[in-house]
């Protein structure tokens, strides 16, 4: 494989990115896109009986990206889902210092505020099920 097109996949393969298929000269990688939490607590509010899971559902079904790389004289030129990259490059310091603290402080002393936001989401979910059934 070549050079350039080996650490561009590599880089890739760090963000997420999964490698499907490389010859020398070109690769295609898939991933997903994120997953939008404000439209999931949307459709729960709208449809509190089968909302959500219809909503995991459909993301799971839609949100497959797939990038293609390939050489071209010196470069590597990308095709497909460039957004998604784009997106991904632009967070990347903040993904990178949030890496450093968990290996410093610990998962659990990092990411308590996400964890404990995702429990109340979901026990208000399971409640509304409860209380609609």
């Amino acid at each position: 494989m070549d050079a350039k097109l080996s650490q561009r996949v590599g880089e890739l393969v760090e963000n997420g990115w999964e490698p499907m298929t490389t010859t020398e000269t070109t690769a295609s990688l898939v991933g997903r896109r994120p997953f939008a939490w404000w439209l999931f607590l949307i459709v729960i509010f709208l449809f509190p009986l089968f909302g959500g899971l219809l909503y995991l559902v459909f993301w799971l079904a839609t949100s497959k990206a797939t990038v293609f790389l390939h050489v071209e004289g010196d470069e590597v030129v990308l095709a497909g889902d460039e957004w998604l990259i784009k997106l991904q490059e632009a967070q990347r310091d903040a993904y990178v210092e949030r890496q450093r603290r968990i290996k410093e402080k610990g998962f659990l002393r990092v990411m308590w505020p996400q964890l404990v936001v995702s429990l109340l989401l979901i026990a208000v979910w399971i409640y509304m099920l409860k209380t609609y059934l």
